[in-house]
């Protein structure tokens, strides 16, 4: 992602960044219209050059940001987050020829597939300080699927965003760090706007979602000095084995 201005711009393969600027402004349209949230506009897509620009938001602090400052803001946050998510599986819609399908694991039952957001993770959950709102960013799907996917299990969102919740933690505060309780404020919020979804459910994929997150940390390790992938993977482990327990006991 490039900065001009006020201009966010993001370069890459034109088919790519065409179904996220599809995303995109579909989602912004569902966010203008339910309140719940915003998503930054799609002011100019160059099919041939690749290139793909939106209005660029100041001030915007993720919500992981705000769980390491401990923001009172948060609980709050976190349970729009989750209507957020559900208000999104419930109203975004694709053209067919974007309609590109999850890996087979996660496409179990027709019932629960939607369109999904693909990187729902609490990196790419903002709050947006001026305005006050909650900002959802970034509608490519996340690198761990392969960047092209936008249909499958609504699941897949949900355990992305609780999973991010846990690996998000950071070193010096992993043995204070309440994911449990911040998962659970985020499924309350989901289910109080989508409360025919059974979240019971997210046990049935604890394995794919745990698997996924292992293979996440390997790879991060990888990109980290021996003695800071050393660090990172204690913590992570720990992390892991706690989000793991979460799954078999979730009870949103």
């Amino acid at each position: 992602m490039e900065f001009v201005g006020d201009i966010a711009r993001k370069t890459g393969e034109s088919t790519l960044l065409a179904v996220e600027a599809a995303k995109a402004s579909r989602a912004f349209e569902i966010g203008k219209d339910t309140g719940l949230f915003s998503v930054p506009k799609v002011v100019n897509f160059d099919a041939e050059a690749g290139v793909l620009e939106f209005e660029r938001l100041s001030d915007l602090a993720t919500l992981l940001d705000l769980a390491v400052r401990k923001d009172r803001r948060l609980p709050e946050l976190l349970e729009k987050a989750g209507r957020a998510l559900a208000v999104i599986h419930a109203e975004l819609t694709l053209p067919e020829e974007m309609k590109h399908e999850l890996p087979a694991e996660w496409m179990n039952s027709c019932d629960e597939n939607v369109f999904i957001h693909g990187d729902f993770a609490c990196i790419n959950v903002c709050f947006h300080e001026p305005s006050g709102e909650l900002v959802i960013l970034d509608f490519s799907a996340a690198p761990m699927v392969g960047r092209t996917p936008t249909f499958g299990s609504r699941y897949f969102d949900i355990l992305l965003f609780v999973s991010s919740l846990f690996h998000g933690a950071p070193y010096r505060s992993v043995l204070n760090w309440d994911a449990r309780e911040m998962a659970g404020t985020f499924l309350r919020g989901y289910a109080k706007t989508a409360p025919q979804v059974k979240l019971t459910r997210l046990k049935d994929y604890s394995s794919k979602i745990c698997r996924l997150q292992r293979q996440n940390i390997w790879y991060l390790s990888r990109q980290r000095q021996p003695l800071r992938a050393a660090g990172y993977m204690s913590c992570q482990m720990l992390m892991y084995a706690r989000f793991c327990l979460f799954l078999r006991k979730c009870e949103p």
